[in-house]
């Protein structure tokens, strides 16, 4: 069928929207039988380029004949100001048409999936019509097919890094606990003989991200050059995936699902799974903490999640173990990125061991028994003796140097402006720590966007503490926003006290 064409003037905006629209004056629209979320086709004559756009509709900011592009649309058909193009009505692209297959509840095959990361990637899928297909995945879920299908499709619409003759390991943590697992784990395995490209991500709800606590110690905005660079010399890395086209597609998609919270097991996994096959990982390990304030709630969905995770990596020529761990209570004692920064430092500097530390070395442990570096069951022993005997350290630093040196230990991160600590009002035990608040509470502080603020405990589950001994401090790099976090403190239980002594008798 053949489209009207209409020749407009195109009229630029400098707004840099990632995504392809066009906005038309009303009167133009109706010539052109086009509604707001229709698609147009914009062809350059001179550099004969071409692309399709979603409509957006006007009734002031344009003229007749005017078509607003936004700068994406002109770069892509290399537009000189003040030219002309050529306009015409196109339909939706065949992926529309697979995401209402989806939201029927039917079952996509692989090539439906890779045309709708395809068209993701290429902005030709409208806001609407993505959200539509992230509902419809939460809604009905993905098989196992559809999970393997799409994490090919993510992973292959990106760059890769890839080291020709390298074990390469790698680990990821579900979410919704504090502490820094990664920046112990990391060095831990580079100093074993192994590469690990870690890419992690920056805070999306939590107080910080690991990208936002490894920037405290050095540069994490890393080329996919400079991650393959430094990892061929050092071991590991630590970089911000956000910098890089690893399955680029896939973090479109968290955007979409990030307002409503919505995280569908089929597309965490492959998620998760597209960023490991995109540094070429072998064994990985996923950690999937089950907690009243993790992600994960029950004993159930985590086994559910954790038989996917590795059924998907067979099929992808991985091998995946999942480790189901305690997100109950806090891992390490630090919530904001320079605290949890200084806390992981000082657990590498041989300062503290605590239960950021066990995690960290079992985890380590896992990885390191997968790849046969050591005996079943002797991994968590063997890691815990590259961090006692400083090897852990010391590839830190060098990876810190290799990325671009801020700190080097724990006594040259600094401190925020204003503390405060809040003490207990009842003596009793220590019964638990609201994960959430905490991390609320960091973030009303001003973790993660100022790195120095968060929240630091001094007390741990099953601790027995006297009326008025200090529960925890708060960091904040301005005075109202501690004033804020103070406030939030004394309406919210942090901490939950019970009293051990229930009744007195005489």
């Amino acid at each position: 069928m053949d489209h009207y064409i209409k020749k407009m003037k195109a009229k630029p905006f400098d707004i840099d929207a990632d995504k392809l629209v066009a906005i038309l004056k009303m009167a133009d629209a109706k010539e052109l039988g086009l509604f707001p979320l229709d698609r147009v086709e914009i062809r350059c004559p001179r550099t004969k380029k071409k692309t399709a756009c979603v409509v957006d509709i006007t009734k002031t900011m344009l003229k007749e004949g005017e078509i607003g592009i936004f700068t994406d649309v002109k770069e892509k058909l290399g537009l000189k100001k003040g030219e002309s193009v050529m306009v015409q009505a196109v339909p939706s692209p065949e992926s529309v048409r697979f995401i209402k297959k989806k939201l029927d509840g039917r079952t996509l095959i692989e090539d439906e999936i890779r045309e709708i990361v395809r068209d993701l990637g290429d902005n030709k899928i409208s806001e609407i019509e993505a959200a539509s297909f992230v509902s419809a995945v939460y809604i009905h879920g993905f098989s196992l097919g559809e999970i393997v299908a799409m994490t090919k499709a993510l992973a292959n619409d990106g760059l890769k890094i890839q080291f020709k003759d390298e074990i390469v390991l790698d680990k990821h943590c579900i979410g919704g606990t504090n502490g820094r697992t990664t920046m112990i784990i990391v060095p831990m395995i580079a100093a074993a003989g192994f590469k690990i490209p870690k890419t992690s991500s920056r805070s999306i709800t939590s107080s910080a991200g690991t990208a936002d606590a490894m920037e405290v110690l050095a540069n994490v905005s890393l080329s996919i050059g400079q991650i393959k660079k430094i990892t061929k010399k050092v071991g590991g890395v630590i970089a911000w995936g956000g910098a890089l086209e690893l399955a680029p597609v896939d973090d479109k998609i968290i955007q979409i699902e990030h307002p409503l919270s919505l995280d569908p097991p089929g597309q965490i996994i492959a998620s998760v799974m597209a960023k490991k096959a995109s540094v070429g990982a072998k064994y990985i390990v996923i950690d999937l903490p089950v907690g009243p304030d993790a992600k994960i709630h029950s004993r159930d969905r985590a086994e559910e999640m954790a038989k996917k995770f590795i059924a998907v990596g067979k099929k992808l020529g991985m091998r995946v173990q999942s480790v189901i761990t305690d997100g109950s209570e806090p891992v390490g004692r630090a919530f904001g990125p320079a605290l949890e920064a200084k806390h992981v430092m000082e657990i590498l500097e041989g300062k503290r061991f605590d239960n950021l530390a066990q995690k960290s070395c079992e985890l380590a442990g896992v990885l390191l028994e997968m790849a046969h570096k050591v005996k079943k069951d002797k991994g968590t022993d063997y890691a815990k003796e590259l961090l006692t005997s400083g090897k852990a350290l010391e590839k830190m630093k060098e990876m810190i140097n290799a990325q671009g040196k801020k700190v080097l230990s724990s006594l040259e991160i600094g401190e925020a402006k204003f503390k405060k600590v809040v003490k207990a009002n009842i003596s009793g035990e220590i019964g638990g720590i609201n994960l959430k608040k905490c991390a609320n509470l960091a973030k009303t502080a001003g973790a993660p966007a100022d790195k120095k603020s968060g929240v630091v405990l001094l007390v741990k589950v099953g601790d027995t503490i006297k009326r008025g001994q200090p529960l925890f401090q708060i960091h904040a790099e301005n005075k109202r926003k501690m004033e804020l976090a103070m406030r939030f403190a004394s309406k919210n239980k942090i901490v939950e006290t019970e009293k051990i002594i229930l009744e007195k008798f005489t």
